[in-house]
């Protein structure tokens, strides 16, 4: 796999760099608080937020640490290989390239945007081609970001490209890449929702209202103050027939424990089910001890997200609007095998 990192840049709030970067090929940024040659300066952060402190120009103190962090990056963490996106708003494409020179403080130009970077163009594509998770990522309103999320979408894309500017890919891989692509960022959304939006008491509604999709009467149970169940789910009217559905809920990044699972798994009765939900994972102790109870169900943030796809349509319409999503038709090569 390609070691370089893979950086976005953007050419001035307005574009006002862009015939640098496309007649001149070179990639230049402002940073005009720092008025002078930043490579003699000390390589830290530290060093480049006295400069920016330093600076006449006028800024906010809050901002100066991100601005000299972006300033540092240019000048020392870029590499000579590395590959570098230009999302260029005039005409909706996103620009590939590669850094081919170190940094440089040009005097001679433009004094907003003296410092600088040779970078060779490789390829050009329309944003249309991209998933809108990628999208997102190169939107950012910082002038220089290093892209990670969707790395390989965008490699993958650019380096399959004829020679021409035209995809490779405008068969049936192509298709599927489009359909994968989609599937992949609505994953990712999703996921995201359940760590952010919903971490914490809020998930525990969301989930009481996924099991009533999946054809279960669930209520929450912090009212009455049942320490490690977070929501109960039956099928009967009355909730006395068994088995009996106690399900306990994580937002966690980290992977949950045997200790806790097995803590968890206490509380359920031999009648019950009990079910653990995290947006993270387990540990290999806590999936094995799982393995060998009947009535304990694992469910880890993959499985959780499958779970919400399937049962989305049938979720009530306020838990729809915490992860709002829109049906979408896309490539389906099923039919082709058959």
């Amino acid at each position: 796999m390609d070691g370089s990192r893979i950086w976005a840049v953007r050419a001035g709030n307005l574009g006002q760099a862009d015939h640098i970067f496309l007649d001149l090929n070179q990639l230049a940024i402002s940073f005009s608080e720092v008025g002078s040659d930043a490579s003699y300066l000390p390589a830290s952060r530290g060093a480049f937020k006295e400069a920016f402190s330093q600076s006449e120009v006028p800024m906010r103190a809050g901002s100066i640490p991100a601005q000299a962090g972006q300033l540092y990056r240019f000048v020392h963490e870029m590499r000579i290989g590395d590959h570098i996106i230009y999302p260029r708003k005039s005409d909706r494409t996103l620009r590939w390239g590669e850094i081919t020179g170190p940094y440089i403080f040009d005097r001679d130009r433009s004094a907003e945007f003296a410092h600088r970077r040779s970078v060779s163009w490789i390829a050009k594509l329309s944003r249309d081609v991209f998933s809108q998770g990628a999208l997102y990522e190169v939107g950012s309103m910082m002038t220089l970001f290093e892209v990670k999320s969707f790395a390989e979408e965008f490699r993958r894309k650019f380096e399959c490209m004829r020679p021409d500017g035209t995809l490779v890919s405008q068969d049936d891989d192509g298709d599927e890449s489009v359909a994968r692509d989609i599937a992949e960022s609505t994953r990712d959304f999703i996921s995201r929702k359940l760590k952010t939006d919903l971490k914490g008491y809020p998930l525990e509604p969301f989930v009481a209202n996924l099991f009533c999709a999946m054809g279960y009467r669930s209520h929450v149970t912090r009212n009455v103050r049942d320490e490690g169940i977070d929501v109960i789910a039956h099928r009967d009217e009355l909730g006395i027939e068994p088995p009996i559905l106690k399900i306990q809920v994580k937002a966690h990044e980290a992977n949950i424990s045997a200790d806790t699972v097995k803590a968890f798994y206490a509380m359920v009765h031999e009648r019950d089910v009990g079910i653990f939900i995290t947006t993270g994972g387990f540990t290999q102790p806590a999936s094995d001890f799982a393995k060998t109870k009947g009535n304990l169900k694992l469910v880890d943030g993959v499985a959780f997200v499958d779970l919400i796809q399937r049962h989305y349509d049938r979720l009530d319409l306020k838990h729809r609007q915490q992860i709002p999503l829109r049906r979408v038709l896309v490539p389906d090569l099923s039919f082709d095998e058959e």
